[in-house]
Order: C-alpha cells, then structure tokens, then sequence
C-alpha cells in the first residue's frame, strides 16, 4: 500500500510523454536491437527512454510504434527529438511524432521527419545517433554566440502591476483644537525613489537594450532601465538593474479652528510586470527564432498622503 501511495506520488509530479515512430516501408528499413529515444525542448531535455514494447516485435519495416512513458523533466515547448542505437542493424525511420500531457493539460503532437534519410546504426553508411527536428532551425538551438539579436520590443501596454506593501515615511500632527484660526504646517520629506528591474531569460545571451517603462500606477519619475550586453556562460541568465533619484516633498498640513488632524505620508511599492518578445537570425543559417519572456519590476516611487481628524 505504501508502495504504491509513493509511486502516484511520483507520478502526479512528472510528465507523460507520449511518441510514435514510423518506421520506412523500404527492405531492410527495420530493426531489433534497442533504440532509445531524448525529447528537446526550450527548458531541456528529457533522460533517454528504452522505446520497447514487451512481447512485442518493434521497429519493423512499415508498421508504426507508439510508446507512453513519464519523465521528471518537462522540457517546455517540444522541439526535437534524438534517436541512439548501439546495435549494427540499420534502422531507417519514416518520422517521430510527440507530444505530452502536464497536470491533465494535453499537447498536441510534433511531427519531426528524416528528410536525410539517414539510416540509424553502429555500422558503415550510418550513424549512431539521428536528431531531427520539427523545424529545421531548431537544430541550431540553444542560441549563443552564433546567433544575433535582430529584434526587441516591450509590451509596456499588457504590463501587470502587483501592489506590495505600503510603507510609512513621514508623520505630523497640527493641533487647532484651542484656537479660533485654522492651523497648518507641512512633511518635509527628502527620499529616495527606485525601479528594480529584474531580467530572466532561459537560453542564450544577455541583450544590450534601453527601455523607459511607463507604468499603470502613479509615479513620482520615471527612468531609463539599462541592460549591458554580456557573454553568458551557461544558457540561462538573470541580471538585475536598478535605477534610483533623490526626490523632495512637501506635504501640507492643515487643521481647521477647534479641530486636531494627524497627516501621514506613505510610500507605496509596486511589482510590475512587462512582457518582451526577441527575435534571434542565425549568423551562417537562414534561420530565425522568436522569443517570450516577462520582465520584473520592483517599484516603490509613488508617494501618498493621509489626513485623519484626531478627536
């Protein structure tokens, strides 16, 4: 019983993968040595699976095999797929379909054929391993160096912004309760307002870019968010940019004749959110890829204030 409560733990926490093999209707086009399949995608790749059918001759010439199986690894959007043998038989295959299925969410299937028809063995005139993929460009991923920033643009319109926290910055109290004028005074308040930016992209290079962002929340300033170009050494980066500004207020404060008013001033922050989009040219390759993500911004530069009547 325990056993089997920690395998559908297991399994409610992976993804299942679902594959079709199509193997050519040529002679001599199938195989029975063990052929395993890795599927890529835009966060990673997937552990290779033992594409085996018990009691089941796979693989033979013609005929269509469709496998099912889970994985820890969701790799994102399916992009191609890898094929490996250590055997000597030649395996020639027409296509590979996949697709999978993440918390009940079904993906459709991704056709990937062998337009080289290349002929999967450890043999002469073949190879051990055959990638191919549902385009031809997606080969060529992840980007790096070989690839160049051709197109960027912030959606600032679809920005999402997220209230924080509210934090107190400046407090008076005017007392006219013993007068017959009205009394007044004012929060002198010099602070220091910021935009944090933070970028988060999963494959390739950081971006030379400068945006001003315009958000749907009042704003003391805006200011010019920079992103340095860099080299990444990995495929995945986060970079942080922030822009500060030393900003002055005058709040006044006013109590009318017999009354006592409690004025507080407040610094409110924010979080908001900015889609992006790129487009990626491959420098040698007619090839092109696009690109989404989110931009974070951490925002506390609104500035409020409160009057309360003090009984």
């Amino acid at each position: 019983m325990i056993s089997l409560l920690l395998l559908l733990l297991q399994t409610s926490s992976a993804v299942q993968y679902k594959a079709e093999v199509k193997v050519s209707a040529e002679n001599y086009a199938g195989t029975n040595d063990d052929i395993f399949l890795t599927i890529h995608g835009t966060h990673g790749s997937t552990t290779p699976y033992l594409c085996d059918t018990p009691w089941y001759n796979n693989f033979r010439r013609g005929h269509e095999d469709q496998f099912q199986f889970f994985r820890y690894e969701d790799v994102g959007e399916i992009l191609c797929v890898t094929l490996t043998t250590s055997g000597t038989d030649y395996l020639l295959v027409h296509h590979v379909a996949v697709a999978k299925e993440v918390y009940d969410t079904a993906d459709n299937y991704h056709y990937m054929f062998n337009k080289e028809r290349v002929k999967l063995t450890n043999r002469d005139y073949g190879q051990p391993s055959l990638k191919i993929c549902e385009d031809d460009c997606y080969r060529y991923l992840p980007i790096d160096s070989n690839w160049i920033l051709e197109d960027m643009d912030y959606n600032t319109d679809r920005g999402i912004s997220h209230p924080k926290s509210t934090v107190e910055v400046g407090k008076l109290i005017v007392d006219a309760i013993n007068s017959s004028t009205a009394q007044s005074s004012s929060i002198e308040l010099t602070t220091t307002i910021s935009n944090k930016m933070s970028y988060t992209h999963q494959q390739g290079e950081t971006v030379s870019n400068t945006v001003t962002f315009s958000a749907n929340i009042p704003k003391v300033v805006s200011g010019s968010i920079q992103i340095s170009k860099s080299r990444s050494d990995s495929n995945s980066f986060t970079k942080v940019n922030v822009v500060t500004e030393s900003v002055a207020f005058s709040f006044p404060c006013r109590a009318g004749a017999g009354t006592k008013v409690k004025c507080l001033a407040y610094q409110e922050k924010y979080q908001l959110e900015v889609p992006y989009s790129q487009t990626w040219k491959h420098k040698t390759q007619n090839c092109r890829y696009h690109v989404e993500g989110v931009a974070n911004i951490d925002s506390d530069s609104n500035i409020t204030l409160e009057v309360d009547e003090v009984e």
